[in-house]
């Protein structure tokens, strides 16, 4: 008898978010660190931005290449994140002042970006990560803070990508899948707490496809780390670990009439 839908267990979808130059040994410690908890990287998916802060492109740095490669050599879905990562501009409404400026800390890079100015970071990026061999991350996308103006919206789902993905979930063939989302803030030690503490009740839950945000930052900090393995340790046993492109893959063929 064929499995449905609900005799699985749900789905544990980690990624590794804002790989690039600036970051790249923290990235290499957050390898390590989900390696140790039992994560290989083929259930993993990798976010590279291609010219972070606009200080050093992807493509000339061969360090970041080669660890990006040897992911993806493993099995790693490999996803574009923004071009910058760095907000132009500001948001003035309230709403839009918390999101863009208190959420997002000025990292939602396009937040208030027009069509054509979402058009120009989406090619300068894919292009960024051509030239870097790692075309492959082109096929998806997930905009810096999960955010995006509703210009920006409409141009990403006009793109073709396989997936994007947004705060509310993962956006793919017209579906949202997977709106849980488990994530650390490293920036301060309130923040720190809070969504440790956060994490910490998540993922007594069971039941529900779940994505978990790992950053760089994340790896400065001994309690984060700590809430990392313990958040894992806790959904492992209970969930199947998979990278988007696996999981949106079982997704359309348990669909499928």
């Amino acid at each position: 008898m064929a499995l449905t839908a609900t005799a699985r267990p749900a789905a544990l979808l980690v990624s590794l978010h804002d790989v690039s130059p600036l970051t790249l040994p923290e990235c290499e410690a957050a390898i390590a660190l989900l390696r140790e908890v039992g994560l290989s990287p083929a259930e993993l998916t990798v976010l590279a931005i291609p010219h972070h802060y606009e200080k050093i492109a992807l493509d000339a740095h061969p360090p970041t290449i080669r660890f990006l490669r040897d992911l993806e050599d493993q099995g790693a879905r490999l996803v574009m994140h923004g071009l910058t990562h760095r907000m132009s501009g500001r948001a003035w409404t309230p709403l839009g002042m918390f999101r863009a400026h208190i959420f997002a800390r000025g990292q939602g890079e396009l937040y208030a970006a027009g069509a054509d100015e979402t058009t120009r970071r989406l090619d300068e990026g894919r292009d960024i990560l051509a030239r870097a061999g790692l075309e492959s991350a082109t096929h998806a996308f997930v905009p810096p803070a999960w955010l995006l103006s509703p210009a920006g919206r409409q141009v990403v789902a006009q793109r073709g990508f396989d997936f994007y993905e947004l705060f509310g979930g993962i956006q793919h063939h017209g579906a949202r899948h997977a709106r849980r989302v488990v994530g650390w803030g490293s920036l301060n030690p309130v923040e720190t707490v809070a969504t440790a503490l956060y994490a910490d009740l998540q993922s007594i839950r069971a039941g529900l496809d779940t994505r978990v945000a790992i950053h760089p930052a994340d790896m400065q900090r001994p309690t984060q780390r700590g809430a990392i393995r313990r958040t894992l340790a806790r959904l492992l046993p209970r969930m199947r670990a998979l990278n988007y492109a696996t999981f949106l893959n079982e997704k359309v063929h348990r669909l499928a009439p």
